[in-house]
């Protein structure tokens, strides 16, 4: 397993590869949660527009979608790590 900071450049990365979601088991209060990237195919941009100042919470799970989360990236508003298999 590789652990990379959750930055512009590493989401930039993971949207190149196909990813559009980032999901993590963390709870709320969790500082530094880790991120597990995935693949939705039938995530669209209409689906994908999410109020930016909060993440969806879906059975306990944190969903972040991709592009918001590079965007939030931008102004280091993300905190966490992404954990890879590769």
């Amino acid at each position: 397993m590789i652990f990379k900071r959750l930055n512009y450049q590493t989401l930039q990365s993971l949207r190149l590869q196909g990813y559009n979601i980032l999901l993590t088991i963390a709870g709320a209060e969790d500082e530094n949660p880790i991120y597990f990237p995935m693949k939705l195919e039938s995530l669209n941009s209409e689906q994908a527009k999410v109020d930016r100042t909060k993440e969806n919470i879906v059975q306990g799970q944190k969903i972040l979608i991709l592009d918001e989360a590079i965007q939030r990236s931008l102004n280091n508003d993300l905190n966490g790590v992404i954990q890879l298999d590769h």
